[in-house]
């Protein structure tokens, strides 16, 4: 194991090979078997590795200009790495002590949120200092550019605003949430026993104590001014400023939801759902694919789809790969090829790498290698 209190030089990409003509070589039948003939031909070059983890990560959190990587130990102790893509360099380390589960970590402007089933800390993340004293609420929710505080010594509820650095309000909330969603004027908390919406500004609009059927802590999706809650068994849809309308459909181990064309895109336990955001019914499923944002799928044998979401259909083959926004990361030989799949363009390499799930923000493209490493490639 390498010890994360010592902050490890990230490893840098192989120097480019003298061998130009097996490159290009592999540049064009990737392009003939892959591509189809007609696709451009496209000058291969290792893209640039920026950062990487000092070693295996568990979850972690790519954004505009940080990797965020976490690692627990036996001990109940959690390393919390911040990563500058400019330098490579870790900016700071956290050792927390941790014993609520794996941890989601989401920035909220100023701050990491690094939450569990029943812990949570609000680091700054420049520093990873404390902005909010752990002592006090032991469940945070990112709630938009907000986060959700909940102080189950106290029986309430806070929502906390990290650009002010103070609460807006704070009010008696029995209850723990499980999950919480914003929306442009509204503030949804979830339950064991029910839903409750508030007003950005904290005035209570209605609450229900019908009881959402999620099956303990769902989670939630936010599109656009519904809120999706996938659960053990089940999808919920509420509309938070009617809090009262709902629908629940079962749905056999939801993992995430996804806007696909007019629909909502479930991937789970029985493949590919689509699902009429306004009723809940089911407009087309397909028990081969997961996916569905931006109309691509993925299918249970490597390849990526582009289909058309309003009924399933397939519009084109895009050949084996792994989706990443509007590329396609496929195997080329002895490394991997980033490819834009709208126009066969292929952007570099990734050579030695192994990746078994990547995350696309902006020019950066980050993947989890098999054994556990997150490295991250600049795509300029």
């Amino acid at each position: 194991m390498i010890d994360l209190d010592r902050t490890a030089a990230p490893s840098r990409p192989a120097p480019p090979s003298a061998r130009v003509l097996p490159a290009a070589l592999a540049v064009v039948l990737a392009s003939v078997f892959l591509l189809g003939p007609s696709a451009p031909f496209a000058r291969v070059r290792d893209l640039p590795q920026v950062a990487a983890t000092a070693g295996p990560s568990g979850s972690w959190l790519l954004t505009g200009t940080t990797m965020y990587s976490t690692r627990a130990d036996t001990s109940g102790r959690l390393d919390v790495v911040a990563w500058s893509l400019a330098s490579g360099a870790a900016l700071w380390q956290r050792k927390l002590d941790w014993f609520a589960g794996i941890p989601a970590l989401t920035e909220a402007g100023p701050v990491l949120v690094v939450s569990g089933t029943e812990d949570a800390r609000i680091l700054d993340v420049r520093t990873g200092e404390d902005r909010v004293d752990p002592r006090t609420y032991t469940v945070a929710r990112p709630a938009g550019s907000r986060v959700a505080l909940w102080d189950g010594a106290a029986d309430t509820l806070a929502l906390y605003d990290p650009a002010a650095g103070r609460n807006l309000w704070k009010q008696k909330f029995p209850d723990q949430p499980h999950a919480v969603a914003a929306t442009a004027d509204h503030l949804l908390v979830v339950t064991d026993i029910g839903a409750t919406v508030f007003t950005t500004g904290g005035e209570l609009v209605d609450a229900t104590s019908r009881s959402v059927a999620a099956g303990g802590a769902p989670v939630v999706k936010v599109l656009g001014d519904r809120v999706y809650l996938l659960g053990d068994n089940s999808v919920t849809m509420i509309e938070p400023a009617e809090v009262r309308t709902m629908w629940t459909i079962p749905l056999l181990l939801p993992r995430t939801a996804v806007p696909c064309g007019a629909r909502v895109c479930v991937s789970g336990g029985p493949g590919l759902s689509a699902l009429d955001p306004g009723t809940g019914s089911l407009a087309w499923d397909d028990v081969n694919w997961i996916g569905g944002e931006g109309g691509i799928v993925r299918t249970a044998d490597g390849r990526a789809l582009l289909i058309d979401p309003d009924n399933g259909e397939v519009r084109r083959d895009l050949g084996h790969g792994l989706p990443a926004g509007d590329l396609l990361i496929r195997a080329d030989g002895d490394s991997l090829s980033v490819v834009e799949w709208a126009n066969g363009r292929i952007r570099g390499r990734l050579p030695g790498a192994t990746p078994s799930g990547c995350r696309r923000t902006g020019e950066h493209l980050a993947c989890q290698q098999a054994g556990g490493q997150v490295r991250v490639w600049s795509l300029r």
